[in-house]
């Protein structure tokens, strides 16, 4: 996963309806007329991270609490993003709820993948009925999260080397030499070796963690002997071209 910087969050809240300062979560609950006392309330869930996974979408991770006057049973945490697609993205276990009298509160926390731009969250519950009473449902004041993630790769200059070893045919075990790159030049660059002989290889090169340099340890086995070997590497819509003097003894 890339860190990358360019992460704008916020987490501007939408309430259902008009709520008095002084409204207790009980009557905030979403109740229904044969539940017996028994509410849900889920209040306000918050952002606590937004990580860029690549340059178009980011995992966020949001936090809070789901408070029971009655029923402890299981809730599914349902999520969707835009009003749409509801996915059940966890569980709440009876085991996870902290009693204190009638009140019983439990944490949770999901992870979402969601797209550059700006989107709302919803986080609703929907807890299992108990001793016969219809399903108990709440939803969390909607939150905004925007995602703006960017390759921070854009704008680095090409480099391209073989790490000091111009040996064809000399090393621990089978000879290799080491190919870096580094550049804008997305995911999973593509590589073509050329040299004497006709020789020719394709391969795909390996991000290096969170930077900009791409690797590939070439196995010169079965290479066309001394002399110039070019390497290209395309990747992100752009190539990267340079030339090695090798050598074999």
């Amino acid at each position: 996963m890339r860190f990358l910087p360019a992460v704008i969050a916020s987490a501007a809240l939408f309430a259902c309806g008009p709520v008095s300062s002084q409204t207790s979560f009980s009557e905030q609950a979403v109740v229904t007329p044969n539940d017996n006392g028994t509410e849900l309330f889920a209040g306000t869930s918050t952002l606590a991270s937004l990580v860029c996974v690549d340059q178009s979408s980011a995992t966020a991770t949001i936090t809070g609490t789901l408070t029971t006057t009655g029923s402890v049973d299981s809730a599914e945490i349902h999520a969707t993003i835009d009003g749409a697609g509801d996915t059940i993205v966890g569980t709440i276990q009876p085991q996870d709820f902290v009693h204190d009298g009638r009140i019983k509160t439990a944490a949770y926390s999901v992870s979402l993948t969601i797209p550059n731009g700006t989107h709302t969250i919803g986080i609703c519950f929907v807890q299992s009925g108990s001793q016969g009473r219809t399903p108990k449902e709440t939803c969390a004041d909607p939150i905004t999260v925007t995602v703006a993630c960017e390759n921070s790769c854009a704008g680095v200059g090409f480099f391209g080397d073989l790490v000091g070893n111009p040996n064809l045919c000399k090393g621990n075990g089978p000879p290799h030499i080491p190919v870096h790159v580094k550049g804008d030049l997305g995911d999973a660059p593509s590589l073509a070796i050329s040299g004497p002989g006709g020789y020719a290889l394709s391969a795909t090169m390996d991000h290096a963690g969170e930077s900009c340099v791409y690797q590939y340890n070439w196995d010169t086995a079965g290479n066309g002997g001394a002399g110039t070997y070019h390497f290209q590497v395309t990747g992100n819509g752009g190539s990267y071209d340079f030339d090695a003097q090798l050598q074999c003894h």
